[in-house]
């Protein structure tokens, strides 16, 4: 099976998820489990993958404290950004929002208007990176789930020289496209329905979301 069969067959599931979920009634509720689902089934996939490429001898770096890739450019979809905004108003003080809100404004200023190519040259720690950890890891993006490296030197060494082609992070190429697909399935179905995405740097997303004042169902409707 070639890689375009198999980013057809995860383009297809990530349709059937959305669907699945909404096909009843499109509310907010549904939208919820069904990105909940989304993301208990790459996280499934991405853990059953990880336990074969340590038994094959080439097991990823990634583990928490190692945040060299938190530092660079992150794009999420609308339903993503939803979600993780509900999740801070969950979990988190009024007084830590704020501080999420702010440090993402901060880091929009540096990348609003900038090309995506100049974005991925710069090297800016995420409004929810804390203590080099993330802050909101269970409401993650998937940009963040499937970007998995065999090599934590090799991610340094593109934080610390980004743009030099000889420092290329070791990235796990299955878990990328079976990510990507999932999720552009899922956006392909809501598109479907109706519902419009967008996908934009995480810090400028979140903090248009808290400006606007966005929620599930105001963008449902």
């Amino acid at each position: 099976m070639d890689n375009k069969e198999i980013g057809r067959i995860f383009y297809r599931d990530g349709y059937r998820l959305a669907n699945s979920h909404l096909e009843s009634a499109i509310n907010s509720t549904n939208l919820r489990k069904a990105i909940q689902s989304l993301y208990e089934a790459v996280d499934g996939l991405l853990d059953s993958f990880l336990q074969r490429s340590s038994a094959e001898g080439k097991p990823a770096e990634c583990r928490k404290e190692c945040a060299w890739c938190c530092h660079q450019a992150v794009l999420a979809v609308t339903h993503e950004l939803l979600y993780l905004r509900e999740y801070v108003q969950r979990n988190f003080s009024e007084n830590k929002q704020d501080s999420f809100t702010e440090r993402a404004r901060e880091k929009s200023l540096l990348t609003l208007h900038k090309t995506m190519e100049v974005q991925q040259m710069l090297k800016s720690p995420c409004p929810f990176l804390e203590n080099d950890s993330c802050a909101v890891y269970p409401a993650r993006p998937m940009a963040c789930r499937i970007y998995l490296s065999s090599s934590a030197m090799a991610c340094r060494k593109e934080h610390d020289e980004p743009g030099n082609r000889e420092h290329i992070p070791d990235l796990f190429q299955f878990p990328l496209q079976a990510g990507r697909m999932l999720n552009e399935g899922f956006v392909a179905c809501l598109k479907q329905m109706g519902i419009a995405s967008v996908e934009i740097p995480v810090e400028q997303g979140y903090a248009s979301m808290v400006t606007l004042d966005q929620t599930f169902e105001t963008w449902i409707g």
